[in-house]
Protein backbone atom coordinates (compact mmCIF):
# COMPACT_ATOMS: atom_id res chain seq x y z
CA UNK A 1 0.00 0.00 0.00
CA UNK A 2 1.11 3.30 -1.04
CA UNK A 3 1.88 6.04 1.56
CA UNK A 4 -1.31 8.39 0.56
CA UNK A 5 -3.58 5.31 0.03
CA UNK A 6 -2.71 4.30 3.54
CA UNK A 7 -3.13 7.78 5.27
CA UNK A 8 -6.46 8.07 3.57
CA UNK A 9 -7.61 4.78 5.32
CA UNK A 10 -6.46 6.05 8.54
CA UNK A 11 -8.11 9.50 8.20
CA UNK A 12 -11.34 7.70 6.72
CA UNK A 13 -11.31 5.20 9.56
CA UNK A 14 -10.74 8.01 12.28
CA UNK A 15 -13.30 10.11 10.91
CA UNK A 16 -15.95 6.98 11.00
CA UNK A 17 -15.42 6.65 14.51
CA UNK A 18 -16.05 10.33 15.75
CA UNK A 19 -19.37 10.18 13.54
CA UNK A 20 -19.69 7.24 15.28
CA UNK A 21 -18.86 8.73 18.87
CA UNK A 22 -20.91 11.76 18.30
CA UNK A 23 -24.14 10.21 16.40
CA UNK A 24 -24.22 8.51 20.15
CA UNK A 25 -23.38 11.31 22.40
CA UNK A 26 -26.35 13.86 20.35
CA UNK A 27 -29.05 11.10 20.76
CA UNK A 28 -28.93 12.48 24.31
CA UNK A 29 -28.14 15.97 23.70
CA UNK A 30 -30.92 18.56 25.03
CA UNK A 31 -33.47 21.03 23.27
CA UNK A 32 -33.17 24.61 23.24
CA UNK A 33 -30.59 26.89 21.50
CA UNK A 34 -28.35 29.19 23.59
CA UNK A 35 -27.90 32.82 23.22
CA UNK A 36 -24.46 34.61 24.73
CA UNK A 37 -23.10 37.84 25.31
CA UNK A 38 -20.57 39.48 27.14
CA UNK A 39 -21.11 42.26 29.40
CA UNK A 40 -17.72 44.28 31.04
CA UNK A 41 -15.57 41.30 30.93
CA UNK A 42 -18.43 38.87 31.87
CA UNK A 43 -19.90 35.87 30.34
CA UNK A 44 -23.77 35.65 30.02
CA UNK A 45 -25.96 32.85 28.34
CA UNK A 46 -29.45 33.11 27.90
CA UNK A 47 -31.31 30.14 26.52
CA UNK A 48 -33.93 30.46 24.04
CA UNK A 49 -36.98 27.48 24.02
CA UNK A 50 -37.83 28.55 19.93
CA UNK A 51 -36.83 30.59 16.97
CA UNK A 52 -39.29 33.36 17.99
CA UNK A 53 -38.11 33.57 21.52
CA UNK A 54 -35.10 36.32 20.63
CA UNK A 55 -33.83 37.19 24.37
CA UNK A 56 -34.45 33.80 25.66
CA UNK A 57 -33.81 32.98 29.55
CA UNK A 58 -31.02 33.81 31.84
CA UNK A 59 -28.92 30.92 32.64
CA UNK A 60 -28.61 31.08 36.75
CA UNK A 61 -24.86 29.70 37.88
CA UNK A 62 -26.68 26.57 39.14
CA UNK A 63 -28.45 26.12 35.24
CA UNK A 64 -24.61 26.26 33.39
CA UNK A 65 -24.56 22.71 33.31
CA UNK A 66 -27.65 22.53 30.70
CA UNK A 67 -25.78 25.38 29.35
CA UNK A 68 -22.75 23.47 28.26
CA UNK A 69 -24.64 20.63 27.19
CA UNK A 70 -26.12 23.11 24.52
CA UNK A 71 -22.61 24.61 23.69
CA UNK A 72 -21.05 21.22 23.13
CA UNK A 73 -24.41 19.73 21.03
CA UNK A 74 -23.90 22.55 18.72
CA UNK A 75 -20.26 21.64 18.50
CA UNK A 76 -20.86 18.34 18.09
CA UNK A 77 -23.42 19.18 15.49
CA UNK A 78 -20.42 21.27 13.32
CA UNK A 79 -17.98 18.27 13.94
CA UNK A 80 -20.41 15.96 12.73
CA UNK A 81 -21.11 18.05 9.74
CA UNK A 82 -17.47 18.89 8.61
CA UNK A 83 -16.52 15.32 9.68
CA UNK A 84 -19.49 13.63 6.89
CA UNK A 85 -18.10 16.29 4.31
CA UNK A 86 -14.79 15.15 4.54
CA UNK A 87 -15.44 11.63 4.38
CA UNK A 88 -17.56 11.57 1.62
CA UNK A 89 -14.96 13.55 -0.11
CA UNK A 90 -11.92 10.67 0.74
CA UNK A 91 -14.23 7.66 0.12
CA UNK A 92 -15.30 9.74 -3.83
CA UNK A 93 -11.41 9.73 -4.16
CA UNK A 94 -10.97 6.46 -3.44
CA UNK A 95 -13.24 5.13 -5.74
CA UNK A 96 -12.50 7.79 -8.53
CA UNK A 97 -8.34 6.89 -7.59
CA UNK A 98 -7.78 3.89 -9.53
CA UNK A 99 -5.13 2.90 -6.35
CA UNK A 100 -2.32 3.14 -8.65
CA UNK A 101 0.65 5.46 -7.61
CA UNK A 102 3.41 7.02 -8.71
CA UNK A 103 6.07 4.68 -7.32
CA UNK A 104 4.45 1.74 -8.72
CA UNK A 105 5.16 3.22 -12.35
CA UNK A 106 8.54 2.14 -12.44
CA UNK A 107 7.94 -1.76 -11.22
CA UNK A 108 5.41 -1.84 -14.13
CA UNK A 109 8.56 -1.07 -16.64
CA UNK A 110 10.32 -4.20 -18.17
CA UNK A 111 13.49 -5.31 -16.88
CA UNK A 112 15.13 -3.84 -19.77
CA UNK A 113 13.85 -0.62 -19.74
CA UNK A 114 14.75 -0.50 -15.84
CA UNK A 115 18.35 -0.29 -16.64
CA UNK A 116 17.49 3.04 -18.96
CA UNK A 117 16.37 5.00 -16.28
CA UNK A 118 16.59 6.73 -12.91
CA UNK A 119 13.51 6.29 -10.56
CA UNK A 120 12.17 9.22 -9.17
CA UNK A 121 10.05 7.80 -6.73
CA UNK A 122 10.00 3.82 -5.95
CA UNK A 123 7.35 1.31 -4.86
CA UNK A 124 7.52 0.43 -1.00
CA UNK A 125 8.50 -3.19 -2.42
CA UNK A 126 11.00 -1.73 -4.18
CA UNK A 127 12.50 0.12 -1.07
CA UNK A 128 12.53 -2.81 1.24
CA UNK A 129 14.28 -4.73 -1.29
CA UNK A 130 17.11 -2.15 -1.37
CA UNK A 131 17.11 -1.32 2.39
CA UNK A 132 17.43 -4.96 2.93
CA UNK A 133 20.17 -5.49 0.32
CA UNK A 134 22.48 -2.80 2.07
CA UNK A 135 25.54 -4.77 3.51
CA UNK A 136 26.27 -4.34 7.07
CA UNK A 137 28.54 -6.24 9.30
CA UNK A 138 26.99 -8.06 12.58
CA UNK A 139 29.09 -8.34 15.86
CA UNK A 140 29.72 -11.86 15.50
CA UNK A 141 29.98 -14.71 18.38
CA UNK A 142 32.32 -15.47 20.22
CA UNK A 143 33.27 -19.16 20.30
CA UNK A 144 31.31 -21.31 22.96
CA UNK A 145 28.44 -18.87 22.90
CA UNK A 146 24.88 -19.90 23.77
CA UNK A 147 23.11 -20.76 20.55
CA UNK A 148 19.90 -19.35 20.05
CA UNK A 149 17.61 -19.24 16.86
CA UNK A 150 14.60 -17.60 15.34
CA UNK A 151 11.96 -19.70 13.70
CA UNK A 152 14.07 -18.55 10.18
CA UNK A 153 17.18 -19.80 11.56
CA UNK A 154 18.57 -16.41 12.40
CA UNK A 155 21.08 -16.57 15.11
CA UNK A 156 20.62 -14.28 18.03
CA UNK A 157 22.02 -13.67 21.41
CA UNK A 158 18.81 -14.93 23.89
CA UNK A 159 15.15 -16.35 23.88
CA UNK A 160 13.94 -13.22 24.13
CA UNK A 161 15.71 -12.04 20.93
CA UNK A 162 14.83 -14.99 18.90
CA UNK A 163 10.80 -14.56 20.09
CA UNK A 164 11.42 -10.64 19.05
CA UNK A 165 12.42 -11.46 15.90
CA UNK A 166 10.05 -14.17 15.00
CA UNK A 167 7.10 -11.73 16.02
CA UNK A 168 8.61 -9.16 13.27
CA UNK A 169 8.87 -12.18 11.19
CA UNK A 170 5.25 -12.87 11.77
CA UNK A 171 4.40 -9.06 11.29
CA UNK A 172 6.31 -9.01 8.10
CA UNK A 173 8.44 -5.94 8.93
CA UNK A 174 11.78 -5.58 7.70
CA UNK A 175 14.16 -5.99 10.06
CA UNK A 176 18.23 -6.18 10.29
CA UNK A 177 19.74 -7.99 13.43
CA UNK A 178 22.85 -5.95 15.53
CA UNK A 179 23.35 -3.44 12.29
CA UNK A 180 26.06 -1.05 13.68
CA UNK A 181 25.35 2.51 14.19
CA UNK A 182 27.98 5.27 14.91
CA UNK A 183 27.00 7.68 18.02
CA UNK A 184 27.45 11.08 18.50
CA UNK A 185 30.82 10.52 20.28
CA UNK A 186 31.81 8.26 17.18
CA UNK A 187 31.88 5.12 19.64
CA UNK A 188 30.03 2.37 17.16
CA UNK A 189 26.83 0.24 18.98
CA UNK A 190 24.91 -2.29 17.33
CA UNK A 191 21.03 -2.09 18.12
CA UNK A 192 19.61 -5.40 18.95
CA UNK A 193 17.37 -4.89 15.84
CA UNK A 194 17.10 -1.94 12.95
CA UNK A 195 13.24 -2.05 11.95
CA UNK A 196 11.70 -0.09 8.98
CA UNK A 197 8.16 1.12 9.10
CA UNK A 198 7.03 0.59 5.41
CA UNK A 199 4.27 3.32 5.06
CA UNK A 200 6.29 6.21 6.49
CA UNK A 201 9.90 4.44 5.58
CA UNK A 202 10.85 5.17 8.76
CA UNK A 203 13.83 3.49 10.04
CA UNK A 204 13.21 2.49 14.09
CA UNK A 205 15.49 0.69 16.05
CA UNK A 206 15.36 -1.64 18.86
CA UNK A 207 16.76 -1.88 22.33
CA UNK A 208 15.78 -4.87 24.62
CA UNK A 209 17.29 -4.65 27.84
CA UNK A 210 17.38 -8.21 29.61
CA UNK A 211 18.70 -8.41 33.58
CA UNK A 212 17.48 -4.81 34.38
CA UNK A 213 17.56 -5.89 38.26
CA UNK A 214 21.83 -6.18 37.90
CA UNK A 215 22.88 -2.99 38.83
CA UNK A 216 26.44 -3.41 36.49
CA UNK A 217 24.08 -3.81 33.51
CA UNK A 218 21.63 -1.20 34.39
CA UNK A 219 25.32 1.19 34.60
CA UNK A 220 25.67 0.25 30.67
CA UNK A 221 22.34 0.67 29.99
CA UNK A 222 22.16 3.94 31.07
CA UNK A 223 24.92 5.44 29.09
CA UNK A 224 24.03 3.48 26.09
CA UNK A 225 19.89 4.77 26.28
CA UNK A 226 21.80 8.71 26.98
CA UNK A 227 24.17 8.18 24.21
CA UNK A 228 21.22 7.15 21.73
CA UNK A 229 19.24 9.82 22.57
CA UNK A 230 22.21 12.24 22.11
CA UNK A 231 22.04 10.67 18.38
CA UNK A 232 19.19 11.18 17.45
CA UNK A 233 16.89 8.43 18.65
CA UNK A 234 14.08 8.83 21.17
CA UNK A 235 12.11 6.25 22.57
CA UNK A 236 8.46 6.63 20.81
CA UNK A 237 9.72 8.66 18.42
CA UNK A 238 12.10 6.38 16.37
CA UNK A 239 13.77 3.77 18.97
CA UNK A 240 11.32 1.16 21.33
CA UNK A 241 13.09 -0.18 24.21
CA UNK A 242 11.79 -3.18 26.30
CA UNK A 243 13.09 -4.72 29.64
CA UNK A 244 13.22 -7.49 32.03
CA UNK A 245 14.39 -9.08 35.28
CA UNK A 246 15.11 -12.64 36.27
CA UNK A 247 11.60 -12.47 37.72
CA UNK A 248 9.74 -10.15 34.92
CA UNK A 249 10.48 -11.78 31.87
CA UNK A 250 9.93 -10.04 28.19
CA UNK A 251 6.09 -8.99 27.83
CA UNK A 252 4.74 -10.11 23.99
CA UNK A 253 1.66 -8.70 24.93
CA UNK A 254 3.82 -5.27 25.49
CA UNK A 255 6.10 -5.62 22.27
CA UNK A 256 2.88 -6.79 20.00
CA UNK A 257 1.41 -3.06 21.14
CA UNK A 258 4.61 -1.36 20.30
CA UNK A 259 4.80 -2.47 17.40
CA UNK A 260 1.45 -1.79 15.73
CA UNK A 261 1.70 1.34 17.21
CA UNK A 262 4.62 2.24 16.01
CA UNK A 263 5.67 0.23 12.89
CA UNK A 264 2.45 -0.76 10.80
Amino acid sequence: MGIMRHMLTDRSEALTEIIREITEALDNAPPGKLRASNHKGKNKYYIRSCTSDRSGKYVRKEDIPLAAAIAQRDYDTSIRKMAEQELAAIRNLQQAWDGGTIEEVYDKLTPSRRGLVVPRFISDEEFVRQWLAEPYQQLGFKDGAPRFYSANGLRVRSKSEALLADMYDSYKIPMKYECPLRLWNGRVVHPDFTLLNVPERVVFIHEHFGLVDDPVYMKQVVRKINDLQLSGWYPGINMIMTFETRESPLDMKLVCTLVERFLL
